[in-house]
């Protein structure tokens, strides 16, 4: 039974130390090879306070102060650095035997358990930080930051498609290939779609853990998710704003175009001028060819309305077979009128859709900021009236 409990500490999992007044290592059992990759021999001899992680030094000081003066140290917690360099989060039980002027302490390995609790911590603020992400940029900054904690991250690079789109960028872009030592890659999707990669440069050619893997795979998860949702949020602000069918700016989007603009020529003392245009006997077209042939002339019209007017200029389809053109820095009804002239030929030019030759026309109305109003439902009233005046003199010529 004596030679028994002599080897007991040979046969612990846990490491247990006896530690001099001094802080000098007298005894550790083979335990420690296993948990700090030390033989007991390269131990003993040297001052505990030499595996101990520097952060936690000065805490680690005081509780053995606390232990030296009589008190029990138990669930005492810090960071021991490996032969290899890596960290150990150790859980101390330790006692001063005043007889034998030893500490004496009992470690166990809780590293597993730490790195468990970090991670969940780091998923948790992954997700929180997905959850809050506005932008994508904001999104992976805040994982390259988490990650850092969580794995031996040097950079990252987030790629989308289409094009290879460089979306964030912690590390130079060119160091990234698939073939490049030490980076990892992980894909970004979401509902079946791949929008691109997440790269990684974690310095090592070893295989990746499983808990390692895990995390990536949560990581970019989340990402996914989150490009999704700023897709969807884009798409339907997209769509609150432009006409689906041709592309332009709506009525919606219109009137903020034309606030603005009525500000701009308030301030420059400028003039302005709006057209509404509107197609003849576009209900024709709809019975006679059907409404698939009617949307494209729609469609082919708001690309020759477009190609008539300034880059500064608004072009809008307010409903319907009606458009507007919003024009600033207009000098006279004169060059209004030009222009309208203009888009009515441009219009007129005959086209081909679904085997079908048409030749459609449009009648034009003008107001001018600030003779004919100086807000929208003046100069939308008045553009309007004037445009079904010239629809009626082109039905009376046709007569």
């Amino acid at each position: 039974m004596t030679d028994a409990l002599a080897r007991l500490p040979e046969l612990l999992l846990d490491a247990v130390f006896m530690v001099d007044e001094g802080g000098r290592i007298v005894f550790v059992n083979p335990a420690c090879r296993a948990i700090f990759g030390y033989a007991p021999e390269q131990m003993i001899g040297r001052m505990i306070l030499d595996f101990i992680h520097p952060d936690d030094k000065a805490r680690t000081v005081a509780e053995m102060g606390h232990v030296l003066n009589g008190r029990p140290g138990l669930g005492f917690e810090n960071r021991y650095l490996r032969k290899d360099g890596s960290v150990a989060h150790i859980m101390w039980t330790a006692r001063w035997s005043p007889q034998d002027r030893l500490r004496i302490g009992v470690a166990r390995d809780i590293s597993e358990r730490k790195l468990a609790e970090q991670r969940q911590a780091g998923m948790l603020a992954l997700a929180t930080a997905a959850h809050g992400a506005e932008t994508l940029p904001e999104l992976f900054s805040a994982f390259d930051r988490i990650l850092q904690g969580l794995l031996p991250l040097r950079g990252m690079v987030v790629v989308l498609q289409p094009g290879e789109r460089l979306a964030y960028a912690s590390a130079p872009p060119g160091t990234a290939a698939p073939e490049a030592a030490g980076w990892h890659h992980v894909s970004l999707s979401a509902s079946g779609i791949a929008f691109g990669e997440m790269r990684l440069d974690l310095g090592r050619h070893g295989a990746l853990s499983a808990s390692d893997i895990d995390l990536l795979e949560f990581t970019a998860g989340q990402a996914g998710a989150v490009i999704e949702r700023l897709a969807l949020h884009a798409d339907l602000a997209h769509a609150a704003r432009y006409d689906e069918l041709t592309g332009l700016p709506n009525r919606r989007l219109f009137q903020d175009r034309i606030l603005s603009a009525i500000a701009r020529c308030r301030r420059g003392q400028s003039r302005g001028a709006l057209l509404f245009i509107d197609l003849d006997d576009f209900k024709q077209v709809n019975d006679q060819h059907g409404h698939v042939v009617g949307d494209q002339l729609l469609h082919a019209i708001a690309r020759r309305i477009t190609s008539c007017v300034r880059e500064a200029d608004t072009v809008a389809r307010i409903g319907g077979d009606e458009f507007v053109a919003l024009l600033e820095n207009v000098a006279d009804h004169a060059q209004a009128r030009a222009l309208a002239n203009k888009i009515q030929q441009v219009i007129a030019t005959p086209l081909v859709l679904a085997a079908r030759t048409l030749q459609p026309h449009a009648s034009i109305g003008i107001a001018l900021y600030p003779e004919h109003g100086e807000v929208i439902d003046q100069l939308m009233r008045h553009a309007d009236q004037a445009m079904y005046a010239a629809k009626a003199v082109r039905k009376a010529a046709a007569t």
